[in-house]
C-alpha cells in the first residue's frame, strides 16, 4: 500500500515563505529565534512551520504574546528603583534620594531615582511605547498600573534577612522576597479587575539586582573568598524567581548581570590601595572589584542557558550592563563622559541631596551622579547597548518584539 501522505492544515496552503503571498515578509530575528526555539526542543517541522506563519501574521489566531509588549514588570534595587523607597521610608527617615539635586537633568525634581535623571529601565519603557512605568507604591488602583509596575527598591538584594544571619551579618533589606510578595498581591488585584493574566505579553525586568548582596558584605569588612561563596546563592535566586514568574504565565525576561563597581568612586575611595596591581592600568577601576562582578556574571549566564533549554519557549534576554559600562571606562572621550570616574555630586565631606552638597555644571560629562550609581548619560549608553547594540544574547532587547 502506498504511504498515507500528510495533509497540511488549510492556512499554511500559501507557504510564509513563498513570495508569491501579498501579506509573505521576511522573518525577522525575533521570528527566527521562535523557530529555532522549537526545533531545538524537538518540535515537529510541521509545528515549527505553523507558528512561523502565525508569526507573519498570516494565521488566524496568533497569540498576544507573540505582539509587543503591553506591560512592564520590573524588579531590582536603586539602578531600578523609580520612586519606591522614598515613598516607604519618607514620613519617618526622609531619603536623600528625594530631595535636590536628585532628578534634575530630566525631571527637573526629584522623583526617588538615585541619578539626575532617567534609568536604564525608563529607556526601555520608552523604546516599547510604555514611559513611565509607575513604581508601586506610587499607584492606588489598577488604573494607575496600565502600563506596568516597578517594584525595585533601592539597598534591596536577592537574598532576604535569614541568608545574611547565617552569614554573620545583622542586615534586614528589602529583598526579593519583599518584592514578589507585592507582585503577587499587584497580579491577584488585576486579574480580579481584568480578569485575564497580563503576564503573558508583558516583559519582565529582572534587576538589576544582586550587587548589594556582594556590596554590603564587602562593606562589613567579610573577606572576599568568602562573599564569593554568596554568588551561587544570588544567582539561585533569581533563576527560582524566574521559574515562578514563568509558572505564573511570563513569557519574556530582561536579566541584567552586575555593573563594573570597581569603577564607582565610593569603592575606588573606600577600597583604595597602595599596590598598583589592585587597579587596571587602562581605566583605572579596582581590577579585584571588576573580576568580582564578571565571575558573577558568567554564573549568571550558564544559569540561563539552562533555563532557555528547560524553556524554549520563553524568550530571556541577558543584558550586559557591564560591558556595556566598561565601554565607556575603557574610551571616556568617546562618548563625551570625559570625567569617568568622579561623581558630579556630593563628596567626602557632603554626600549628594544632603543640605550644602557641590553639584557639577555638567552631569553628561560624569560617569556617576552621587559616587555610587550612574548619571542619566551612562544609563542611556547602557540602555542602547541592550536595545539595539551588542550587549544583550541572544539578540537585542528591541528585536524581541515584533515590528509592527
Amino acid at each position: 500500500m502506498p504511504k498515507k501522505k500528510h495533509r497540511l492544515p488549510s492556512p499554511l496552503l500559501f507557504s510564509p515563505f513563498s513570495c508569491s503571498s501579498s501579506s509573505a515578509r521576511q522573518l525577522s530575528d525575533w521570528q527566527l529565534l521562535s523557530l529555532m526555539r522549537l526545533l531545538r526542543a524537538g518540535g515537529h517541522f510541521w509545528l515549527a512551520l505553523a507558528v512561523s506563519y502565525a508569526l507573519l501574521g498570516l494565521g488566524t489566531a496568533a497569540s498576544s504574546a507573540l505582539g509587543c509588549y503591553s506591560r512592564i514588570f520590573s524588579f531590582g534595587d536603586s539602578l531600578t528603583d523609580t520612586g519606591n523607597y522614598v515613598r516607604l521610608t519618607g514620613t519617618k527617615n526622609p531619603s536623600p534620594y528625594g530631595e535636590p539635586p536628585y532628578g534634575t537633568t530630566f525631571f527637573g525634581r526629584p522623583t526617588g531615582r538615585a541619578s539626575d535623571g532617567r534609568l536604564v529601565i525608563d529607556f526601555i519603557a520608552q523604546e516599547f511605547g510604555l514611559a513611565n512605568v509607575t513604581a508601586i507604591q506610587e499607584g492606588t488602583a489598577p488604573a494607575d498600573f496600565q502600563r506596568g509596575a516597578n517594584f525595585a527598591i533601592i539597598s534591596a538584594t536577592a537574598n532576604n534577612g535569614s541568608f545574611f544571619a547565617g552569614k554573620g551579618m545583622d542586615i534586614t533589606p528589602f529583598s526579593l522576597d519583599t518584592q514578589m510578595i507585592w507582585f503577587r498581591a499587584h497580579m491577584q488585584q488585576l486579574a480580579q479587575n481584568t480578569g485575564i493574566n497580563v503576564l503573558s505579553d508583558a516583559l519582565v525586568a529582572l534587576g538589576e539586582i544582586g550587587g548589594n548582596d556582594y556590596n554590603f558584605a564587602f562593606s562589613k569588612g567579610i573577606p572576599r573568598d568568602k562573599v564569593r561563596a554568596f554568588v551561587p546563592a544570588v544567582v539561585d535566586k533569581l533563576a527560582a524567581t524566574v521559574e515562578e514568574l514563568i509558572g505564573m504565565g511570563a513569557r519574556a525576561f530582561m536579566v541584567p548581570g552586575n555593573l563594573p563597581f570597581g569603577c564607582a568612586p565610593l569603592y575606588l575611595r573606600r577600597f583604595r590601595s597602595s599596590g598598583g596591581r589592585d587597579y587596571d592600568a587602562s581605566t583605572g577601576c579596582l581590577t579585584w572589584f571588576n573580576r568580582f562582578a564578571e565571575y558573577h556574571n558568567r554564573v549568571l549566564n550558564a544559569r540561563l542557558d539552562q533555563l532557555r533549554l528547560l524553556h524554549p519557549e520563553v524568550t530571556i534576554v541577558y543584558a550586559d550592563w557591564y560591558g556595556a559600562m566598561m565601554s565607556i571606562f575603557q574610551a571616556p572621550g568617546r562618548l563625551g563622559i570625559t570625567n569617568a570616574l568622579l561623581a558630579c555630586c556630593g563628596n567626602q565631606t557632603v554626600a549628594c541631596g544632603k543640605p550644602g552638597c557641590s553639584v557639577c555644571d555638567d552631569p553628561s560629562t560624569y560617569g556617576s551622579w552621587d559616587g555610587t550609581h550612574p548619571t542619566e548619560a551612562v544609563y542611556k549608553v547602557i540602555a542602547d547597548g541592550v536595545l539595539h547594540g551588542s550587549h544583550a544574547s541572544p539578540l537585542p532587547l528591541a528585536k524581541t518584539c515584533p515590528p509592527s
